[in-house]
């Protein structure tokens, strides 16, 4: 019988040797001052109730759940002592913060208390979901002040799908574009370049200078040639003219002078 009560007095008294080097050690705190206003201004007064789930340090140390109140004091004046939260696992875990004030005005907030002592209040402050981790509850707040700078989803051009895009747009980087296909496609400078390389060089006429040799077929007369050929035919039309009333003017003119014989020596035979 004594043989196996020694063991248990052994294991009873490591566990209140245990318990008590435990109560014997604390954990390092962080003090919260500030003051507390009210909306208009003024220094409020009250109690703040503050309550914490059960987390570990981000020194491994094991911290139970718990609850505390604060009475603001003179002025609205804040202190508080708590256990530093930031890091902490689980991840995100926060203080939550009731304020009661004597005015019947009732808030919440959440903390998240840093390691450095002291802190003030606008350093523990902190809204829900303001962190990486997408599982924690988001408030209003944070949702509200989330989305307000997001553009609207029909007033934004996206990555993918057919958009008409209106008005003047500058390109502070030149865009890239791939090579056209169809005729409104926009180009790119590899394109230009491929397609005008040799224009302008290699068997072309400039139009000043240069030598050609070799025999010249035009499809159509050159712009000169053309109006040679017109005045040309224009004289040839205006000689035509001129011979013919030449020719005219000769047979009257003889015509003439037959009949002015012929009407003499017939008055004379008279």
């Amino acid at each position: 019988m004594r043989d196996v009560c020694r063991p248990m007095r052994r294991l009873f008294l490591l566990v209140l040797l245990t318990a008590a080097v435990t109560r014997g050690q604390s954990l390092p705190l962080t003090t919260i001052g500030g003051t507390v206003y009210r909306a208009d201004g003024s220094a409020a007064q009250g109690t703040l109730l503050i309550s914490w789930p059960e987390f570990t340090t981000s020194g491994a140390q094991a911290v139970a759940a718990g609850t505390d109140s604060v009475t603001l004091g003179a002025g609205g004046a804040l202190s508080v002592a708590l256990v530093a939260n930031v890091n902490a696992t689980p991840p995100n875990t926060v203080y939550t913060v009731v304020y009661q004030l004597d005015d019947g005005t009732v808030k919440t907030e959440y903390w998240i208390v840093p390691s450095t002592s002291p802190a003030t209040l606008a350093q523990v402050r902190t809204t829900l979901g303001a962190s990486e981790n997408a599982a924690v509850f988001a408030t209003q707040q944070f949702v509200t002040s989330a989305v307000a700078t997001k553009a609207d989803n029909s007033a934004v051009v996206h990555l993918s799908g057919s958009e008409t895009i209106t008005g003047t747009k500058q390109f502070s980087v030149a865009p890239s574009l791939p090579s056209p296909v169809n005729a409104g496609d926009a180009t790119n400078k590899q394109y230009v370049d491929n397609s005008v390389q040799n224009v302008g060089t290699g068997n072309y006429l400039n139009l000043s200078g240069g030598t050609m040799s070799g025999a010249l077929t035009l499809s159509g007369e050159p712009g000169r040639m053309t109006l040679v050929e017109n005045r040309v035919t224009a004289l040839e039309r205006s000689d035509v003219k001129h011979n013919l009333y030449e020719r005219i003017l000769n047979a009257v003119i003889a015509t003439g002078i037959s009949a002015a014989i012929a009407w003499h020596d017939h008055l004379r035979i008279k």
